[in-house]
């Protein structure tokens, strides 16, 4: 299975289905000691999350990246429907607008289908986040397969 990326003027939609069940794939999104496995671009070797999972909660993911340093995901939980839908807001950040990000997910038989939409993302930002969410999703998958664990 492979992680598909789309975009549309500032929209960023990215799916996969995963070989887990509903609630397991939800609860990799909303667990940090979950998160921590699989969170981040390619580079990231280290995540440190915080998740209020409650709408208003927290839903932060600091990422430790090789090269780069620390990036923080500072984010809020604008609606959290178990084990089918989340959704939280980015902060705004210098010329970055605020963003929201939606994520559902989708029982199909004993497997589960993620699909991600993130917007308003400016045109410059379409790569670099269409790579960072590609490698999360690749990230997911192992991690779901049991081949990703804290070293």
């Amino acid at each position: 299975m492979t992680t598909r990326t789309a975009t549309d003027k500032d929209t960023l939609t990215v799916e996969r289905i995963y070989d887990a069940s509903q609630a397991d794939v939800f609860d990799a999104w909303i667990d940090a000691t979950k998160t921590a496995h699989w969170w981040g671009c390619q580079n990231t070797f280290k995540v440190d999350s915080t998740i209020d999972a409650r709408e208003g909660g927290a839903y932060q993911h600091l990422m430790h990246i090789d090269g780069v340093g620390e990036y923080l995901i500072d984010a809020v939980l604008l609606e959290i429907r178990p084990p089918e839908y989340l959704a939280y807001e980015l902060a705004a950040e210098g010329p970055m607008p605020a963003m929201t990000v939606k994520v559902s997910f989708t029982p199909i038989g004993d497997r589960t289908k993620v699909m991600l939409v993130q917007s308003p993302l400016l045109d410059a930002l379409h790569n670099t986040v269409s790579a960072g969410w590609t490698a999360s999703f690749e990230r997911l998958s192992d991690f779901l397969s049991g081949a990703r664990r804290a070293a």
